[in-house]
């Protein structure tokens, strides 16, 4: 448990629900992160709808579980982007801004927040006496409170449940007036009353709970018996639901004005407001009013509807919200499927234990609880309040969209685009569909091209390289079999680009291989990749878990990485390497720190790393010797000074300010400028972080590319794209929007064999030895047929990047930097 933040809630294992989970539940508790089992597969006939999905569930089920994050390798899996919470990503600080590590770092990070309106200034008489009324104000530890349960279920266990919750968390919950009876005597602190305007049983009780919520038309009425029971009950806060709709800012607006202190602004259970519109947008439009006028400080907003995970919290604050009530989550959390499995849930059929109840509850908050204060951390901010309404820390998919599509040679329907045979079922997911899999193997068996009965170009994300075609693939009679003769052309690049006195790098691809660490994969999977790296005369970088002695006589095709845990890192290995790289940031958890957890730190790991076996790493994010730019300089001039002959590359997340940051990187001396997008690979990453934060790619690649253009240092520094790259023609398509080359990680592990079931974090990692520590589950690759595999699949690629070169008249592939005007975008 843990107790960064002013707040803790008590964490437990819950005991199953009556009759046990579902057959396809697993429960992981091997580690100190929960894993979800859940993963989506493209044209199978997946439970759930576009809402409350399977994911959703299972994710839910573990977290009410144990009250741990969930947390998964392989990167993630779902769709490019989405409607509503699924079209924003959350802003990530590197670099130059400050970032809090509020659980690892055991810095402070602050979640609480307040319901109720502040004054907007002090007033004194001429004695100087305070003549200001000051109005009731609730100290919340959580932006999140609890209920009212949307549907009626049997008995009492639930809405006792809720309560003790409640209590347990020192939070409120909000029930219906017609649900409270004697039985919740004991815990009226942490109830709030929920009424039309039927509270004469309540008031006569002689009780007002601290926070009262009435519907909007039955205000007047309310207040009215308030006040004729005793005048108006002024240590309590009256609060008005109110539906988000068109009207909600302007309604908001005149209730403020007359005095209301909280607003709870209601969407259906998909987050939807009356119109249609979701959450955000309609949230954002409220908020903004309200600022507009100047009132934004004196209410409080609530939201609730459709508030199904984490990240669901630290955006609708971002967009405007105080704190969010939640509902239908609850029912998950009790072992509910909702409507996913579209069956009738134990829950509504029978009472359920209040103790049990109430624990699942706790678990599944204190989960969230742990992953906003990841988020925030990753923003760099020390306290919630700081994220209500702040925009600028959210990236939206409609605003990207519009900017990246300027930036393109124009648009076409989508149904002008072939796409080759997708089968359906299978293994895989929405961005390593069963296709692509299946194709890029038969490339690593054969070296040879695909062979066309399968789609190998694209998969099924439905956005960024999916969405992007090239315009020879809409003339008539093209075939996508494209097969040139790569030694006809010059597909190398020097990596130097700024010194000429240093010693050239030149690699003899557009590419070269991706940071893993000894722990994320095993040793044979190293020595694969180092081997294909050799032969293909191109580098390969160790990752952040240090420099296995076996890797020595490859020195000459290692980078060393330099991470912000510093494992294994020392002088000599540094002096080996012909390119030195600062991890600042990965793009599938930026804003966070390295993660190997504990059963995967075996006696070899821990050695090279320097750590104690069997205990969990967790890298610090930052380097807390880098908060500027100068700063940056400095951590380059000193592996400068340790090798001088080393050429510096420093590979950073993708925020909104990246190409900023990629501008400061050149002037503090990096010769390599590496992006690395937040749909790529990971070992182990929490859900928060791989899905939710920092942009993808193919939307940073553009933005840096024109901004050092306009800066007038393009042709000085090298920029290399990561982060999601799958094939011949996503490297083709990264480069045409402006990268000097790709990195690849993934793959080259799906060219091993892997089939994306994402256990890479667990102790044996995957059943194919790819992702392990365990000597003898490593015995599965050979490190011979492994490089053979990877070099065999790039020796495919090779070919459809000369055949491309070929189609657009090009003898360097250099010639295909930023020509994203050969690129189309695939329109509905």
């Amino acid at each position: 448990m843990t107790t960064s933040s002013r707040y803790s809630i008590p964490v437990h294992y819950a005991r199953p629900p009556a009759g046990g989970y579902p057959a396809n539940f697993q429960l992981e508790n091997d580690s100190e992160y929960i894993k979800f089992g859940h993963q989506v597969f493209p044209g199978s006939s997946q439970r759930g709808d576009d809402y409350w999905s399977a994911e959703i569930i299972t994710q839910t089920w573990y977290q009410a579980e144990t009250g741990k994050i969930p947390i998964s390798g392989a990167g993630y899996g779902g769709k490019f982007s989405g409607d509503g919470f699924d079209g924003i990503w959350l802003d990530m600080s590197e670099i130059v801004r400050p970032t809090r590590d509020g659980i690892h770092g055991r810095e402070l990070i602050s979640t609480n927040v307040d319901l109720g309106g502040r004054l907007m200034q002090l007033e004194f008489d001429d004695a100087h006496k305070l003549v200001s009324e000051i109005p009731p104000l609730i100290e919340l530890p959580l932006p999140i409170i609890l209920g009212p349960i949307p549907m009626p279920l049997p008995g009492r266990g639930a809405i006792q449940a809720m309560v003790k919750a409640a209590a347990g968390m020192k939070t409120i919950c909000l029930i219906d007036t017609q649900d409270y009876q004697e039985d919740l005597t004991d815990w009226q602190d942490y109830i709030s009353l929920r009424t039309d305007n039927d509270i004469q049983d309540v008031l006569s009780s002689g009780w007002i709970p601290r926070y009262l919520e009435v519907e909007v038309d039955a205000y007047q009425d309310v207040m009215r018996m308030l006040s004729d029971h005793g005048g108006g009950h002024p240590e309590s806060l009256i609060g008005i639901r109110l539906p988000l709709g068109e009207t909600a800012a302007e309604k908001t607006a005149e209730l403020v004005e007359a005095g209301v202190r909280v607003v709870h602004l209601s969407a259906d259970e998909i987050g939807m407001d009356e119109s249609g519109t979701a959450i955000p947008e309609s949230l954002h439009a409220v908020h903004l009013e309200l600022v507009n006028i100047g009132l934004r400080d004196k209410v409080t907003l609530i939201v609730s509807g459709g508030i199904a995970a984490a990240e669901h919290v630290a955006k609708v604050v971002a967009c405007g919200a105080d704190l969010v009530a939640i509902d239908f989550i609850m029912l998950a959390a009790w072992g509910c499927s909702l409507w996913a499995d579209k069956q009738i849930c134990h829950v509504e059929t029978e009472s359920i234990d209040p103790d049990w109840g109430a624990q699942r509850i706790m678990n599944l908050i204190n989960a969230w609880r742990d992953q906003l204060l990841e988020a925030l951390g990753a923003m760099g901010l020390r306290e919630v309040r700081r994220l209500r309404g702040e925009m600028g820390r959210t990236i939206w998919n409609i605003d990207e969209l519009r900017e990246f599509r300027s930036r393109l040679g124009g648009e076409t329907s989508r149904e002008s685009f072939r796409l080759l045979p997708q089968p359906s079922g299978g293994e895989g997911d929405y961005r390593w569909p069963t296709a692509l899999l299946l194709s890029t193997q038969q490339q690593a068996r054969t070296g040879g091209l695909p062979d066309g009965e399968l789609e190998f170009r694209v998969g099924a994300s439905d956005g960024g390289f999916d969405r992007l075609i090239f315009r020879f693939e809409l003339e008539s009679g093209f075939k996508p079999f494209l097969q040139a003769d790569p030694g006809q052309y010059r597909m190398g690049m020097n990596l130097n680009k700024r010194q000429p006195g240093m010693p050239d790098l030149e690699i003899s691809v557009p590419w070269y291989s991706a940071g893993m660490s000894l722990g994320s994969i095993s040793l044979p999977v190293m020595l694969s990749r180092v081997l294909a790296a050799r032969e293909l005369g191109t580098l390969c970088s160790t990752g952040e878990g240090g420099y296995p002695g076996e890797l020595g006589e490859y020195a000459d095709h290692v980078i060393t990485q330099v991470a912000t845990g510093l494992f294994g890192v020392n002088e000599i290995t540094l002096q080996h390497s012909p390119m030195i790289e600062i991890k600042y940031a990965q793009g599938a958890k930026p804003g966070l720190g390295g993660h190997l957890l504990g059963n995967k730190n075996t006696r070899t790991v821990a050695d090279i790393r320097e750590a104690v076996e069997g205990i969990s790493l967790f890298s610090p994010f930052p380097f807390h010797s880098v908060y500027s730019v100068e700063d940056h300089k400095k951590h380059i001039d000193w592996l400068k000074q340790v090798n001088p002959d080393a050429l510096i590359s420093v590979k950073v997340s993708t925020p909104t300010d990246v190409d900023m940051v990629a501008v400061g990187s050149y002037y503090a001396g990096a010769h390599v400028i590496h992006l690395d997008g937040a749909y790529g690979g990971t070992g182990a990453a929490p859900e928060i972080a791989k899905k939710n934060i920092a942009m993808p790619i193919e939307y940073a690649i553009p933005k840096v590319h024109n901004f050092l253009i306009s800066e007038g240092i393009r042709d000085e520094v090298t920029l290399m794209a990561s982060g999601g790259l799958r094939s011949a023609w996503d490297a083709a398509k990264a480069i045409a929007l402006g990268a000097d080359g790709v990195i690849l990680g993934t793959a080259e592990l799906v060219a091993l064999g892997c089939i994306r079931i994402a256990q890479c974090e667990k102790g044996h990692g995957c059943p194919f030895g790819i992702t392990t520590t365990d000597p003898d589950h490593a015995r599965k690759i050979s490190p011979e047929t492994g490089s053979r595999q990877i070099v065999n699949m790039y020796r495919s690629w090779l070919q459809q990047l000369a055949g491309i070169l070929e189609l657009l008249g090009m003898q360097d592939i250099s010639q295909l930097r930023g020509r994203s005007d050969l690129l189309l975008y695939l329109e509905d």
